[in-house]
């Protein structure tokens, strides 16, 4: 299923954080959202999962436009993992994971055959089977991102829309989650901050600065040492991964844009 964003602007308290943003999500790749903090990449996705709503223009899945939807009907097609987390769930991992299959149920129907077995098998999916019985709030915050990714699985979405879902993640998680998502091939729109990782596991990056989306294309041509400097304010060389050949960002860590120390000027001889 594709997702159009088209003249998207979205406000609240009084301030436009997305102006005009036009952007594609194609079917079946993962479309990454790249920016420094505040750029808007976390409001724009919350507009596709519907918890606002956008002051112009309008989200399509699929050609549909997503106010033309009931609730049940979006969550069928469309699973979030936000980067605000409920952490209070005083129910057991399972329970939460199955809490995925709602929109398919009729009000206090319990779950059938069918329903355990996708709840077993999202479980399975993020390292957490064994961890069925646990009480969710007992969890380290690494184990409940698998948790809640697992209950978006479970509504079996043909889009997924991921906040920064490598959060909280040790490397080995964060290396097993995107070779998941890369493995499962839904139409994935997900924010990053590790550039190095939007580059590996993307498809397309669309970049955002201020409100606005500024550049979009293939990773190795969206991620160059200019963009880096003037999105990021950062120096960067962009080289090829020695193990993938995938675009690899190497930071210079020791001064942002502007604060390099100038090369002392030549004092003629006798001058």
């Amino acid at each position: 299923m594709r997702i159009d964003i088209e003249d998207l602007s979205i406000a609240y308290a009084g301030r436009t954080v997305v102006a005009g943003a036009q952007l594609v999500a194609a079917e079946g790749e993962i479309t990454g959202l790249v920016g420094p903090n505040g750029s808007g990449k976390s409001t724009l996705l919350r507009t596709v999962y519907r918890h606002l709503k956008p002051t112009a223009g309008r989200v399509l899945l699929a050609g549909t436009d997503l106010r033309e939807l009931s609730a049940a009907q979006s969550a069928r097609h469309v699973a979030a993992l936000p980067q605000e987390r409920q952490s209070d769930f005083e129910l057991s991992v399972h329970e939460v994971v199955a809490m995925g299959r709602t929109p398919y149920k009729r009000a206090f129907a319990g779950d059938d055959a069918t329903d355990r077995d996708i709840v077993a098998r999202a479980l399975a999916d993020v390292g957490m089977a064994a961890a069925a019985g646990r009480r969710f709030t007992a969890l380290s915050g690494g184990e409940r991102q698998r948790v809640l990714l697992a209950r978006a699985f479970c509504q079996d979405p043909e889009v997924l829309v991921l906040d920064e879902p490598t959060n909280h993640l040790d490397i080995r998680h964060q290396v097993e989650l995107l070779a998941l998502l890369r493995a499962q091939r839904r139409t994935t729109l997900v924010s990053l901050h590790d550039l190095n990782a939007a580059a590996s596991v993307c498809d397309r990056l669309h970049v955002l600065h201020g409100g606005a989306v500024i550049a979009s294309g293939a990773p190795r041509d969206v991620l160059t040492p200019a963009l880096l400097a003037e999105v990021f304010g950062v120096r960067a060389a962009v080289v090829d991964h020695p193990l993938t050949g995938d675009p690899l960002i190497a930071f210079d860590h020791r001064a942002p844009v502007g604060t390099e120390t100038p090369e002392p000027a030549e004092v003629p001889i006798g001058g």
